[in-house]
């Protein structure tokens, strides 16, 4: 189809059932060709390296956030419940910052996730590259494979692996942890300027106006 979601996080799916989801809120939805770098929106944990350090917006930042979504269906947490959600993230992130996986993940779950997050776009797994091994698992029960029968039994250890842990508790979030959609004018950054293959600059404008402002919200 050749658009991006560009504010793809879990408050914008909705569940019919346990196997059927919708994917809500295609406001800031756009061709592929359109990105405006002065106008960034989104929930930082959910946004791409490319996105938070240059604007730029494509659908393997799509692929990067339903990366972060992955990890919260299968934690019960959200990326970076437990810090502040603010240039420091963002800068973290722009950096290799990975967020923390609290519980024991299905090694098959846990690479595509991992692949998601690939701080190189070009890296991550296309939608349909994504969708063979999970429609494999989750909708071919009745065939017989090898590659099914590894996934259940990482599955199955997974789970028992699991038994004691805590499954979300909101009294360990991050008070500045927000995970709601805003504009982020201080996210106003150049392109990087890359000096070696793993050496990289970061501007990052922060009005004071807007500090104020969250912190009013808040």
């Amino acid at each position: 189809m050749g658009l991006m979601h560009k504010d793809f996080h879990s408050g914008n799916i909705v569940n019919q059932s346990l196997s059927l989801g919708f994917i809500t809120d295609f406001g800031l939805c756009k061709p592929v060709t359109e990105n405006d770098p002065e106008k960034i929106y989104g929930i930082i944990p959910y946004m791409a390296p490319e996105t938070l350090s240059r604007g730029e917006y494509t659908q393997a930042s799509d692929i990067y956030s339903f990366g972060m979504v992955m990890l919260e269906v299968l934690t019960s947490y959200p990326p970076y419940y437990n810090i502040p959600h603010n240039e420091n993230l963002a800068i973290g992130i722009c950096e290799g910052l990975k967020p923390e996986i609290k519980c024991e993940i299905p090694q098959f779950l846990k690479e595509i996730m991992e692949r998601c997050w690939n701080f190189e776009p070009l890296n991550r797994p296309t939608a349909k590259e994504l969708m063979i091994p999970l429609y494999e698992f989750a909708f071919n029960e009745y065939k017989d494979n090898e590659i099914r029968k590894q996934a259940i039994n990482q599955v199955k250890a997974a789970n028992k692996s699991n038994k004691n842990f805590i499954q979300y508790d909101p009294n360990v979030m991050h008070p500045e942890a927000i995970y709601i959609s805003r504009h982020l004018p201080f996210l106003k950054s150049k392109k990087f300027e890359t000096h070696t293959h793993d050496t990289k600059q970061f501007d990052f404008v922060i009005p004071d106006i807007i500090e104020e402002r969250e912190i009013q919200e808040n």
